[in-house]
């Protein structure tokens, strides 16, 4: 059998014996399938996926194994003939998705300094594997800040699709791991998955008019960088207004002028903390 890429393993409860929750196996697969692809479009096209963006990588698994349910996972032949300058080796995206799915895990079960870490190794080998060896010192440094804002940008985008690979963990089995290349294992227990489900709840305030200072935007996503109103630092809003899906619109140009704007929108809690911030209206430019 070809050497599996990745390897997906449940293990306790139901999976001792082999089996699992279909409903729950589904929507595990699909947040694997989902963490693994934005980090394939990350690593091959330099830059966040756009909304529903699959890439032109296929991940496919194959039929589980005996013992535990494990899933050995492959890539479809076509990764090979992507448009990047040299072929990435197999052992080299295997690295890569081992410390993308480590920052993602980390990220979103209270381990910040974890997340950095891996951020940082994957900005490495970008500079190892994928850019060019002759560039100024300088230059150097703000292709790697610009790509580690890259893989930010990307890795808040997990929450929804870790929260749905966790989903049999601590309900049709105790643990949850992926093995990606030749990298050592990564596992969530029925522990750290229920932290990854507290920290994922928001509370939201009511819907009111906000007065933002903004700082850019990323239109693929529908994301606003904003600064955030209640502390030092920034937010990325996402804008439900469809005006924002307009090439021409009234947040694009403030963003592009770093105006203040008034919006309609509401606030997303997480322990005390402002973390998120959904508009749904544009009122004016300040």
């Amino acid at each position: 059998m070809e050497d599996p890429l990745f390897r997906i393993t449940y293990e306790g409860g139901d999976a001792d014996a082999h089996s699992l929750d279909m409903r729950l196996l589904g929507i595990s697969l699909q947040g694997a399938d989902k963490i693994t692809s934005d980090g394939l479009i990350i690593l091959c096209l330099q830059r966040p996926p756009k909304r529903g963006e699959r890439p032109n990588i296929i991940v496919k698994v194959k039929e589980p194994l005996a013992g535990s349910y494990d899933i050995p996972g492959l890539l479809q032949d076509s990764f090979w003939t992507l448009s990047l300058g040299l072929p990435i080796a197999q052992h080299v995206i295997g690295e890569f998705l081992s410390e993308w799915w480590k920052a993602v895990i980390a990220k979103f079960s209270g381990r910040p300094d974890i997340a950095e870490k891996s951020l940082q190794a994957l900005a490495d080998m970008n500079r190892d594997h994928l850019t060019a060896r002759n560039s100024s010192e300088e230059r150097a440094h703000e292709e790697r800040m610009a790509y580690i804002g890259l893989l930010r940008e990307t890795l808040s985008m997990q929450q929804k699709s870790l929260e749905q690979f966790i989903a049999p963990v601590g309900r049709s089995s105790t643990s949850a791991r992926i093995t990606t290349g030749h990298s050592a294992a990564i596992t969530v227990n029925s522990d750290e998955a229920d932290t990854i489900r507290e920290l994922a709840s928001l509370t939201w305030s009511k819907l009111e008019e906000l007065q933002l200072k903004t700082d850019g935007f990323r239109f693929h996503t529908s994301g606003l960088y904003i600064h955030n109103p209640e502390r030092e630092g920034y937010l990325m809003a996402k804008v439900s207004d469809p005006q924002f899906e307009q090439s021409e619109n009234s947040y694009t140009a403030a963003a592009l002028r770093r105006a203040e704007i008034v919006v309609l929108a509401r606030k997303g809690y997480r322990s005390g903390e402002l973390v998120k911030i959904d508009i749904v209206d544009f009122i004016k430019e300040i």
